[in-house]
């Protein structure tokens, strides 16, 4: 290898390691007059994350980062735990988990191997707690989701159909690839992505967060405009479609803005006001799975990842109850016993002392008896009598 070229390595889940070669003296170029025509130069991108950051941090803290996923919010508060997680799982999405054409093709033990990999990486409780081991779930599928995405770019820009064929990518084997091939070629498939273009274009209003996350914009916001209080979903719509720089993100977004407010101001004299949510689902509408918005991460309370977990609390409290009612009857039956025995000491110590008292009765009476069969003699043998 010449001298001044950085070489990465990544195994992928093909079992390949792959490298990739970057020179950093600008004397290995070829070309040493830069080129300044804008119709032949391309703009390189940064290219994969490759997970360095993370090791670079777990090795300066001398430990792993500590994700914390609060209860309800899907996604770590904290932008720099938010970002590592997304990228890791976007890695391991890549390179570790087979490329579904639908997540529900995965299985139990595809994601569970994934997410023991992305507890390998970080500080965290995939085991205790549901509401962790789903939002890290929700977050693997968003990415894998994107990462197809990527190769469905790749697929498109192929010059022909047999040179979409060959296209090789080293996170895929040749069998992946090629059913993913068959998939994006589908007809039908082809229709529902023209669908869902046309979907897209009817989006009237958008935000300025870009790819930050929503959860801990939310909470960064609290903390810079609200005295470290999160503001409602009324102010945090207005925090992301609205900038002192450019304004309003659309005409749109004003407008929903501003009924939002003037819903809320004619609630409040009313005798049941509407609460916030209310007032939001009422003017943005509302969607299965996702709360407009919030972003990617919490979710309603109606959703099928709710219901499963309320049906495993409630299924875990009844055997619980179950398991608690067999130990009081267990507990209840020794001491029914305990009882009986106590009973049963109580009669014969009641026996024993009858027999001991009818025992001092004879004696007294044996005792009275020879008193009286030698009443008339000296009072020397009634003397030796009593000793």
């Amino acid at each position: 290898m010449a001298p001044g070229r950085r070489v990465s390595r990544q195994t992928t889940i093909t079992g390949a390691s792959t490298q990739a070669s970057r020179s950093s003296d600008p004397s290995n170029s070829n070309n040493s007059t830069p080129n300044t025509d804008d119709s032949t130069r391309t703009r390189k991108g940064r290219g994969r994350t490759m997970g360095k950051g993370l090791e670079k941090m777990k090795k300066s803290m001398r430990r792993k980062m500590v994700i914390d996923i609060p209860v309800g919010k899907g996604r770590p508060v904290e932008a720099i735990s938010s970002a590592k997680l997304s990228n890791e799982l976007g890695i391991i999405a890549r390179n570790f988990l087979s490329l579904p054409n639908k997540w529900k093709e995965l299985t139990r033990e595809d994601k569970d191997a994934a997410l023991i990999r992305c507890h390998e990486k970080f500080e965290i409780n995939l085991d205790e707690h549901y509401n962790t081991k789903d939002s890290c779930e929700d977050i693997l599928k968003n990415r894998s989701r994107q990462w197809r995405y990527k190769l469905k770019k790749l697929f498109e820009s192929a010059s022909s159909v047999e040179e979409a064929r060959k296209i090789e990518v080293p996170e895929l084997t040749p069998k992946n690839w090629n059913r993913l091939y068959d998939f994006l070629a589908n007809p039908e498939h082809k229709r529902r992505c023209e669908i869902n273009k046309v979907n897209r274009t009817k989006l009237k209003s958008n935000h300025f967060m870009g790819s930050r996350a929503f959860v801990a914009a939310h909470a960064e916001i609290g903390v810079k405009e609200h005295e470290g209080v999160e503001p409602n979903r009324i102010e945090l719509y207005k925090s992301t479609h609205y900038s002192s720089e450019k304004g309003w993100s659309s005409p749109e977004a004003e407008t929903n803005y501003n009924k939002m407010r003037d819903l809320r101001a004619r609630s409040v004299s009313e005798e049941n006001p509407m609460t916030i949510d209310e007032i939001v689902d009422n003017v943005l509408g509302t969607r299965s799975g996702y709360i407009k918005g919030l972003g990617y991460g919490p979710k309603p309370s109606t959703t099928t990842a709710t219901k499963r977990r309320t049906a495993e609390l409630e299924d875990a409290l009844r055997r619980a109850k179950e398991d608690a009612a067999t130990a009081q009857h267990g507990l209840q039956e020794r001491l029914n016993v305990a009882e009986t025995e106590v009973a049963n000491q109580q009669i014969q110590i009641q026996t024993v002392t009858s027999e001991l008292g009818t025992l001092r009765a004879s004696q007294e009476e044996i005792l009275n008896q020879m008193k009286r069969h030698f009443i008339g003699s000296s009072p020397s043998k009634l003397e030796v009598l009593h000793l």
